[in-house]
């Protein structure tokens, strides 16, 4: 029976979904996980909708095919938000019985809806409709930030605290929730606390992941015995990044399998 169970399959441009997966193994540290990091393709945030759904399915393909991903984790906002639906008719068809996990819906829930909320995100995910439609519904006061070039600057492990400093006077004085809705935002999170002290509550997707995996195996745990229990991590790159590989090593030890492939443009 083990023979037929797979992997743990994460999709994302980079190292928001390598931050991702840091929580991931420390939560749940019984899985193989397979990372898909697009360094090829990065930034993500000016892609067209099908420009995004060739290159994900694409690492899906990889993912399910090629690595016997029984479920894979879209730990990117920019396609979880606008192209969810379609990649979950595509897998449906391709990879039948197979799990795609998205990011929108428990970080929605995760909000509270009678407090004031500042979304910090990419200019893509605030402009996206599913999560536009899902804060109006969820959330009575929220005010959405988008930031253009956190996420770049981030995979080129740049000080950041400027960039963040120069949204300071956007964020009124009283509001005391705050939402990373970028995986990469998570990484700077103490800058974030430092420009804006007077946000009390944090939401960070790196603690929202983890904890909607490990409620989702509980309450179908027919469906975590898809899954092997190991101990393994292997990431797959599609270009080389000296910075990449550096945050990899530091995150999960020198010894972690690291291999550059063929970029999936």
């Amino acid at each position: 029976m083990d023979n037929k169970k797979g992997n743990i399959g994460i999709f994302d441009s980079g190292l928001g979904g390598l931050w991702i997966l840091k929580h991931l193994k420390e939560k749940l540290s019984n899985y193989n996980y397979i990372f898909y990091a697009d360094q090829a393709n990065i930034p993500y945030g000016h892609k067209t909708k099908d420009e995004l759904f060739e290159i994900t399915a694409k690492a899906l393909d990889f993912l399910y095919g090629e690595k016997n991903c029984m479920g894979v984790i879209l730990a990117c906002n920019t396609v979880s938000s606008n192209i969810y639906e379609r990649l979950r008719n595509w897998k449906d068809k391709k990879y039948f019985g197979r799990i795609l996990f998205g990011i929108v819906h428990p970080t929605v829930e995760s909000l509270n809806p009678n407090e004031k909320t500042v979304i910090f995100a990419t200019p893509r995910t605030c402009e996206s409709e599913i999560y536009d439609k899902f804060f109006k519904e969820h959330i009575k006061d929220y005010l959405k930030i988008p930031m253009k070039d956190l996420a770049c600057k981030i995979e080129n492990d740049e000080d950041v605290f400027p960039y963040i400093n120069s949204f300071k006077e956007q964020v009124p004085n009283n509001t005391v929730r705050g939402a990373l809705l970028c995986t990469h935002y998570g990484i700077v999170k103490n800058d974030f606390k430092k420009v804006f002290p007077d946000i009390k509550t944090w939401i960070y997707q790196e603690e929202i992941v983890p904890n909607y995996i490990n409620n989702y195996f509980k309450e179908f745990p027919e469906r975590e015995n898809f899954f092997k229990h190991g101990n393994e991590i292997f990431i797959y790159m599609t270009k080389d990044n000296i910075i990449f590989k550096d945050f990899a090593q530091k995150w999960f030890g020198d010894k972690v399998k690291i291999q550059v492939i063929k970029s999936q443009k």
